[in-house]
């Protein structure tokens, strides 16, 4: 390996000249030094002398698959000035802060990773041949001056919210949500916090400036009233309005159409037990059709009609499982269509369907979100949202967890997910020149 200024240039960090690079079982060792050769003292100003030199030695961001230790020959500088108090120190340099065993560029490739969810602190710290903690005070150290930069989080207009199992129920405790606050137009996790009550959500809003909030027209989320209630209502306590009081609330249309979804499982698994007195088994009218029954009318080919008559008539003696399934096309109609006018006839039609006096219980179950969120389900017409973005969020989430086998720290998982979809990174590759210029002849 190449030393002097061409070395230093290899090494990558300004004002270090590289000593000798050595392979040592696999992995390189790198000697360097500064090329300051005058310094001022810190107390007097008085120009100092060198006095000894001490090996540091620090692990630096691995080359390929190729772990790098950095052995970093220090000066060690006096003032000459017998009053002095400044008396020795050590040199600092950019390259490392002081007393730490990581060089700073290592700790922003450690949370790189992390943040790309392509490796944990503990399977850094093992390639790193260092602790633990170590690696994960790099990460909160890099990786929290990117989440707690006020830039992160700018002006938005559409926020939703959904709640993750952080933990599940134990015979001690009861299982811990957390909530992503996600940014519906662009999809950026703009925070997490602990809960999924109205009081969390309220905690959470008294956290964010005021200037903020009073920016976001929009609030989708799924039919859960704890979130409509922190939004809408006044504090139980204090009666003061909710600083979102002024929103327009939307429900997520995926969540709606699942309702109806699920009343059709819920009625076919019914009646299936009072005809047959047994749950569904192959070669069961109703169970053989428990796809069909939740696949569009429209997407229904001539067999696939023919086999949802068949099966009903067999095994569907009083129509329930019918009109259950009426009543799910007549929810799926309400988004059919971009009109709101047209979509708010359609679910007042799906109501009064599922509210006759012939409906089954199942029907009635449904009829009960459907009057209760009415606004909320219409107002998707008029502002195009919906919590598709916040599902993809979700996802990322629960990556986050299993890279982590779990977390017990509220706050460590926090910090891991805003790292993973918060910061709204720009991952790219190094631009390199392309090895096929053209594209290869078919040769016969």
């Amino acid at each position: 390996m190449a030393e002097g200024s061409s070395g230093a240039v290899w090494f990558g960090a300004p004002g270090f000249e590289v000593l000798g690079v050595v392979d040592a079982g696999g992995e390189l060792v790198v000697e360097v030094q500064t090329t300051a050769t005058m310094v001022g003292c810190s107390g007097c100003g008085t120009r100092a002398r060198a006095k000894d030199r001490r090996w540091v030695t620090l692990r630096d961001a691995p080359v390929g698959d190729v772990a790098v230790k950095v052995r970093w020959r220090k000066r060690i500088w006096s003032c000459p000035e017998p009053v002095c108090a400044a008396k020795t120190w050590t040199e600092h340099a950019e390259l490392a802060g002081p007393r730490r065993v990581l060089t700073n560029r290592a700790e922003v490739w450690a949370t790189n990773r992390v943040a790309r969810v392509e490796g944990t602190p503990a399977s850094i710290a093992r390639g790193f041949g260092v602790s633990w903690s170590t690696v994960w005070a790099a990460v909160c150290r890099v990786g929290g001056a990117r989440t707690d930069d006020p830039a992160r989080v700018g002006p938005t207009a559409m926020v939703g919210f959904d709640e993750t199992v952080m933990q599940p129920a134990h015979r001690r405790r009861r299982r811990r949500f957390v909530t992503a606050v996600v940014d519906v137009g662009t999809g950026q996790i703009l925070d997490v916090f602990e809960g999924r009550d109205a009081a969390d959500l309220r905690a959470w809003m008294a956290t964010m400036p005021a200037a903020w909030l009073d920016q976001v027209e929009v609030v989708s989320v799924d039919p859960h009233e704890g979130y409509r209630s922190a939004v809408t209502n006044p504090h139980p306590t204090t009666g003061l309005a909710s600083p979102l009081a002024g929103v327009t609330v939307v429900v997520d249309p995926f969540h709606i159409v699942r309702l109806a979804n699920a009343a059709v499982t819920r009625c076919r698994q019914r009646v299936q037990q009072e005809t047959l007195e047994h749950r569904g088994w192959k070669g069961d009218p109703l169970y053989d059709i428990r796809r069909l029954l939740l696949v569009g009318a429209e997407r229904l080919d001539e067999r696939g009609w023919q086999r949802i008559h068949t099966a009903l008539d067999a095994g569907d003696p009083d129509d329930h499982v019918q009109d259950a399934w009426v009543a799910k096309e007549k929810v799926r109609a309400v988004y059919a269509t971009d009109d709101i006018d047209v979509a708010a006839l359609a679910l007042d039609d799906a109501i009064a369907w599922c509210t006759a006096p012939e409906a089954g219980p199942e029907l009635a179950r449904l009829a009960k979100p459907l009057r209760r969120w009415r606004t909320q389900i219409l107002a998707h017409h008029a502002t195009g949202a919906s919590n598709g973005p916040v599902e993809a969020a979700n996802l990322l989430i629960k990556q986050v967890k299993r890279s982590g086998r779990g977390f017990r720290n509220a706050n460590n998982y926090r910090l891991r997910i805003l790292l993973a979809g918060g910061t709204n990174p720009t991952w790219k590759t190094q631009p390199v020149t392309s090895i096929r210029p053209r594209r290869p002849r078919l040769v016969a």
